[in-house]
């Protein structure tokens, strides 16, 4: 199993929630940086997935895995809100390591 593409798009999500703006009424403003780098994860993410999988597997593959990591972080997010979201930067860290090995 490929950690590094699971670990990108868990960060990609990870931010696409912190830069979501919840209701009208919110005391906590949209933050589209968090939006711009989530987005970017989830790029390196499917780069990812075609450099470990190849061309033909890496979007079955990506989507898998995009999946896993969305439902992880939808069960961890409903109950800890802020610990979802907090690790995004040493998933995104470790997942780099592990693309370079």
């Amino acid at each position: 199993m490929s950690l590094e593409v699971a670990l990108l798009g868990y960060a990609g999500l990870a931010n696409l929630a912190q830069g979501k703006q919840r209701r009208a009424g919110s005391l906590r403003p949209a933050q589209p940086r968090a939006r711009i780098i989530g987005w970017f994860l989830l790029l390196a993410s499917l780069f990812a997935a075609a450099h470990r999988f190849g061309p033909y597997q890496a979007v079955p593959a990506w989507l898998a895995l995009l999946s896993a990591s969305g439902v992880t972080l939808v069960l961890v997010h409903s109950r800890w809100p802020a610990i979802a979201t907090a690790p995004w930067m040493p998933m995104a860290a470790i997942a780099l390591t592990l693309c370079l090995v």
